[in-house]
């Protein structure tokens, strides 16, 4: 049956009243991904000076070198086991400097997580471009992602602090349900469509689905693309019948297979 509950609000906010991760818009077949907006600077510098252009420049940069320092930590060792030092070693730089951009780890582990929802949205921004169908435009993110996965180390650490940081704030639970309302929006648009059977409701699907990505990563290898990706592609096959129409159901298998062959 087709769900009466709204798969995605007109708006969704975190906890604290943070920006949402995503939103209803009348661009794209009513879907677009907005992501958490980057903690605010002050208007003084590292030293404590006014900030000019310049200035604001070297603390982007310093900023950057943050993150990325960190995502390359996270990226492969768990949380519990990387310290400050070991990210200020990696980036070349001081507390002082970290201290005005990020109050502790927990902080910098979550501005990872940010930049992972902006990246997040960046490739919905793009797919939904293409105007394919709901289901087609589901699977295409599914590998978009397991694609950056296996090669950012922003994703990577994101996703694994994602898990790490779930019962300690907020945002990574919003993060997950805000995927899975996303992906149940998806999975609404292929019912219209023809493409998925009307006997389920679209959020049963959508959780079982961003759960069947979640165990495939968290059984493979990511520095083993192919076998994560070819262990991707056999979990979607066996899933489709599932949820899927089996009239559509050799369509999406083979479109399954050849996404799978392009990434």
């Amino acid at each position: 049956m087709t769900s009466t509950h709204s798969a995605v609000p007109g708006r969704v906010r975190t906890a604290g009243g943070s920006p949402p991760l995503y939103r209803r818009d009348c661009v794209g077949g009513g879907i677009a991904w907005a992501c958490r907006d980057c903690p605010l600077r002050g208007d003084c510098g590292e030293t404590g000076e006014a900030m000019t252009e310049a200035s604001e420049r070297r603390a982007d940069t310093t900023r950057q070198r943050l993150v990325a320092a960190a995502s390359r930590q996270f990226a492969h060792r768990p949380y519990s086991m990387v310290s400050l030092d070991d990210i200020l070693v990696e980036a070349g730089l001081t507390k002082g400097a970290m201290y005005f951009h990020f109050p502790s780890k927990q902080a910098l582990a979550l501005a990872i997580i940010d930049d992972l929802a902006e990246t997040g949205r960046a490739a919905v921004t793009e797919l939904l471009a293409r105007k394919m169908s709901g289901l087609e435009t589901l699977i295409d993110l599914v590998f978009v992602i397991a694609v950056q996965d296996t090669q950012h180390e922003v994703t990577r650490a994101g996703v694994r602090l994602l898990e790490t940081l779930d019962s300690t704030t907020a945002l990574p639970p919003a993060l997950w349900q805000s995927w899975m309302e996303f992906v149940a929006t998806l999975i609404q648009k292929a019912v219209t469509e023809g493409d998925v059977i009307d006997q389920h409701d679209p959020e049963d699907i959508a959780k079982m689905l961003v759960a069947l990505w979640a165990g495939v990563r968290r059984i493979s290898d990511l520095d083993q693309p192919e076998l994560y990706l070819d262990n991707l592609q056999k979990a979607w096959v066996l899933a489709l019948p599932s949820f899927a129409n089996p009239d559509r159901i050799d369509y999406f298998t083979q479109f399954v297979k050849r996404r799978h062959a392009f990434a």
